[in-house]
């Protein structure tokens, strides 16, 4: 029973003085007019102090009184009051009944106006997609960026054919990848200017900062990542140092985040990096429904249990996301001073990471065997003519296309 379905109190209590208590003479000689108030129920004869609450309180749990006339009025007055309301507000919801609260259209008690007349609303012409830089720059290198994540390395490994060498080459190159992306990050991160504002965290600057420090804490869980796994799986991995292909990927990461060079020209290389890791991983898992079960081998199973399963997670997925959205946030921002010079260096450095990307995965035949050319590549390091050679070819790669 709550408070707003109370019963007459009045009619089930009798009040009196109680002049008896020692403990009050006090109270009751000075002030007489303080001396404590009692009621008794008139139903079962219960005694107590004059309360309202307990008054209450002691008539739902009397049953003489719950058992008696005056009890059973109540409650069906109650229950009528209870039907009565939930009607009305179910007709005032469906429009049968005038809700009294509402007052359209009123500037005085008895003053009205006529409704203005209807006019429908304007048709707002479709906004223009936003400029999307990144969607530009797949569109006009469709071919090189297919070649970056479609090598017969990753189809091998999805397959499971892969042999365990190339995959040890593979990681050991990646370890010097690794580490010269710390320092890329943080050359990146010393050519953001933060400005004072309100909101920061939804200021382009700040959240670009603070996505460049989510990719140091990323890369350095992946170096964990990489020792656990070739312990777990007892992959081999030599001391070998960064061949040619991996040394230009340093240099491309050293040139990107250089003084001389944009902000923007370095989230691009590190947003095609990223993306190349989950699309050319993503396709090797288009290959995995051909194996019957999980592989005996070692290193398969570190392929489909732990390197695969890395660059394919929604986690993953989730930053390469964010670098896109924030490359193509700060390809449109009003601080670029020369658009079509930023563009054209965005593209070549675009080119670039896809050509060095598709040249990082270890060569391997038909078999998932290594190749050979990989190997030419890592005995090179002396051969002054191979390199010019090769250096050369990649230039000729990078700006081909803006002939």
């Amino acid at each position: 029973m709550g408070r707003h379905a109370n019963p007459d109190i009045r009619k089930a209590y009798q009040e009196f003085q109680d002049t008896d208590s020692p403990s009050k003479l006090f109270i009751y000689t000075y002030h007489p007019c303080l001396q404590c108030a009692k009621v008794r129920c008139l139903h079962c004869g219960y005694t107590r102090a004059k309360n309202t609450t307990r008054q209450i309180e002691h008539l739902q749990e009397c049953q003489v009184y719950l058992n008696s006339p005056e009890a059973n009025a109540h409650f069906a007055s109650q229950e009528a009051e209870e039907q009565l309301a939930t009607e009305t507000t179910r007709a005032m919801l469906n429009g049968t009944h005038p809700n009294p609260n509402l007052q359209i259209h009123r500037r005085g008690p008895n003053q009205k106006r006529k409704d203005p007349p209807l006019v429908p609303a304007p048709i707002r012409a479709a906004q223009p997609p936003q400029p999307s830089l990144t969607a530009h720059l797949l569109h006009t290198n469709a071919v090189v960026f297919a070649n970056a994540t479609q090598q017969p390395f990753l189809s091998h490994a999805g397959c499971g054919t892969l042999s365990p060498k190339p995959l040890a080459i593979w990681m050991v190159q990646d370890a010097h990848y690794t580490r010269g992306y710390i320092q890329f990050i943080g050359a990146l991160i010393a050519k953001i200017r933060l400005p004072t504002v309100a909101n920061s965290q939804f200021h382009p600057m700040y959240r670009t900062m603070d996505l460049l420090i989510s990719a140091l804490n990323n890369i350095r869980r992946e170096m964990s990542f990489f020792e656990i796994t070739a312990t777990k799986y007892g992959i081999q991995l030599t001391d070998d140092p960064p061949n040619f292909i991996t040394r230009a990927y340093l240099d491309l990461f050293h040139g990107v985040s250089s003084p001389s060079a944009s902000l923007l020209e370095g989230m691009v290389v590190l947003w095609a990096t990223e993306h190349v890791y989950r699309s050319a991983w993503m396709y090797a898992q288009s290959f995995t429904s051909t194996l019957s079960g999980p592989s005996a081998e070692a290193h398969i199973a570190a392929l489909h249990q732990s390197l695969i399963p890395n660059w394919t997670s929604p986690a993953f997925s989730k930053f390469v996301d964010a670098c896109r959205g924030l490359v193509d946030e700060l390809a449109i921002s009003p601080t670029i001073a020369n658009g079509k010079e930023e563009m054209q260096r965005c593209e070549q450095v675009f080119r670039q990471a896809c050509f060095l990307a598709q040249r990082f995965w270890p060569d391997v035949d038909g078999m998932g065997e290594e190749g050979d050319t990989d190997q030419l590549m890592s005995d090179a390091s002396g051969q002054n003519d191979n390199s010019s050679s090769f250096l050369n070819g990649a230039a000729e790669a990078a700006v081909g296309s803006s002939a």
